[in-house]
């Protein structure tokens, strides 16, 4: 059981004491079932996973190998023969699946939403056409329609909080037509909840401009909840210069999304020039190539490295002026609340009692699952639907971990 769990790159969340009883299995793609041991070896898995597709495979009469091994990974379904092609949906290991079926010489299919629409038509149709690249995404909410569909994470990921520094890239081949156009976005964790500089909204202008521009989107680069005031942080920039080509456009929607302080923004300047690429400041409509694009693109770092250091000055006075009257009021930790009594010498949290019944109830699960890890523990309780903190869709291992060092829950 466990060699084909290996296989399958399952994991084994919780194991009965009886050959009878049903473990619990979390498959690649994070779906969480149940079965016996006896079960698993007569080949049942994940039914939200294999079991779709391998019917889908049967109705169009498709002859396909399961679980066969090409070149460095093993794939759940393989076509091949007249057609080659790879079929899969797994997460964790997407971009080095798809490097490898291409040096290998397969059409790739990843099927992301099992419940699509005319699913079974629209796999035929890239196998009958022998189409190189299918993706067939879930939608859960409404998305920007550019084709950078594949992401790569740069350096350690807060997927909580949403920081860190990410690329999204669309997949080759790029069309030789069209210019290249690859767009930068970076949003500081306070600009996050602020309109017109949310990623989404970043998105969505630099995608509608790489049309109007008759471009192709070959990348976004996103730095995520990461102050510009400095260079040494942001990943998705330092990985966009690695990137660039000649010829290319990068498109930001601000001088003050590039850069806080005209040094940087100078520097970023010569850097693109060497490169013969070009640079396009949406609000202001200005390419950086010409004469009076550099004059206007230095005056306004200028004006937004002086804006950033009055604000900063300003945000320093207030803060040492609530510290001494004790009336500075910090986000609470899960299980407090802001206290609605303000008066002098009043506590400044209070306990959430709603909260602070889920930390006991995390609390009393962690005895049933002591031997798990944080992050198999994180997923048991979004398995059992233990409501998550606050904002959050699900339980992520970090601030699970975080609530119970504080908790005290080993």
């Amino acid at each position: 059981m466990e060699e084909i769990i290996k296989q399958k790159k399952g994991e084994l969340i919780k194991k009965s004491n009886s050959i009878f009883e049903e473990h619990h299995f979390k498959c690649q793609n994070h779906h969480l079932f149940t079965a016996t041991e006896n079960d698993i070896l007569h080949g049942k898995w994940c039914t939200q996973c294999d079991n779709k597709i391998a019917t889908l495979l049967k109705n169009l009469s498709v002859p396909h190998y399961t679980d066969k091994k090409i070149g460095d990974f093993v794939y759940p379904f393989v076509i091949q023969g007249e057609r080659n092609f790879l079929i899969f949906s797994n997460i964790e290991d997407r971009e080095d699946m798809i490097q490898n079926g291409k040096r290998e010489k397969f059409n790739l299919i990843i099927i992301d939403d099992l419940d699509k629409k005319d699913l079974e038509k629209i796999i035929w149709d890239a196998i009958k056409t022998n189409q190189q690249y299918l993706h067939v995404e879930k939608i859960v909410e409404k998305k920007v329609s550019h084709g950078c569909l594949l992401t790569k994470h740069l350096g350690k990921e807060n997927k909580e909080d949403e920081e860190g520094s990410v690329v999204k890239y669309a997949p080759e081949p790029y069309p030789d037509y069209m210019k290249k156009v690859v767009g930068y976005i970076r949003v500081s964790t306070v600009m996050q909840v602020q309109d017109g500089f949310s990623l989404e909204a970043q998105e969505a202008k630099i995608f509608r401009e790489s049309e109007k521009m008759n471009g192709f989107l070959r990348a976004f680069y996103i730095d995520r909840g990461i102050s510009g005031g400095s260079m040494d942080k942001r990943k998705g920039l330092e990985k966009l210069m690695e990137d660039l080509q000649q010829g290319e456009w990068i498109v930001v929607n601000s001088v003050s999304r590039l850069a806080r302080n005209t040094k940087d923004l100078l520097s970023i300047v010569e850097f693109i020039e060497k490169k013969n690429a070009h640079l396009l400041i949406l609000d202001l409509n200005l390419d950086i190539t010409s004469p009076s694009g550099k004059l206007i693109l230095t005056l306004m770092g200028s004006q937004a490295q002086f804006e950033r250091e009055i604000t900063s000055e300003r945000v320093k006075g207030v803060m040492q002026h609530l510290k001494k009257t004790g009336a500075l009021r910090t986000k609470p930790p899960f299980g407090m609340k802001m206290n609605p009594d303000h008066s002098t010498g009043a506590p400044i949290h209070i306990r959430d009692e709603r909260e602070q019944k889920i930390i006991e109830q995390i609390r009393v699960m962690r005895r049933e699952y002591s031997e798990e890890s944080i992050t198999n523990f994180a997923e048991i309780l979004n398995w059992k639907k233990v409501k998550p903190p606050r904002k959050s869709k699900k339980w992520y291992h970090a601030s699970l971990k975080t609530i119970m060092v504080r908790e005290g829950i080993k």
